[in-house]
């Protein structure tokens, strides 16, 4: 399992450690962003853990990885998520417009 998400994330030749986040409350893992490098800054990952979420960690990591990337001479970012998250809302607030969206159908067999 370790491997495969190596492989997904770390892994994978655009993995830019420069521009990826780690948010640490003390000691505690609280937060990740996983950054990838391309034509544009892309955020693979961006988590925070349930207990540290709506305290401005999350905006506070893709501020900095941002901030990386134009250092970098990207001019855009972009990151995936699916509606049903609640993360929507959040990126919307943060700055980020909707480029594109995906409807999924489903036929119950």
């Amino acid at each position: 399992m370790v491997e495969a998400c190596t492989r997904l994330t770390i892994g994978r030749a655009g993995f830019r450690p420069d521009a990826s986040t780690l948010a640490y409350d003390g000691d505690v893992l609280v937060g990740v962003v996983i950054a990838l490098d391309g034509d544009e800054g892309y955020v693979e990952q961006l988590a925070v853990g349930v207990d540290h979420r709506n305290r401005g960690i999350a905006r506070a990591m893709l501020d900095r990885t941002a901030a990386e990337f134009h250092r970098l001479g990207r001019t855009k970012l972009t990151l995936w998520t699916h509606s049903g998250t609640g993360a929507l809302a959040m990126y919307e607030h943060l700055g980020l417009s909707v480029r594109r969206s995906t409807t999924v159908h489903r036929l119950m067999l």
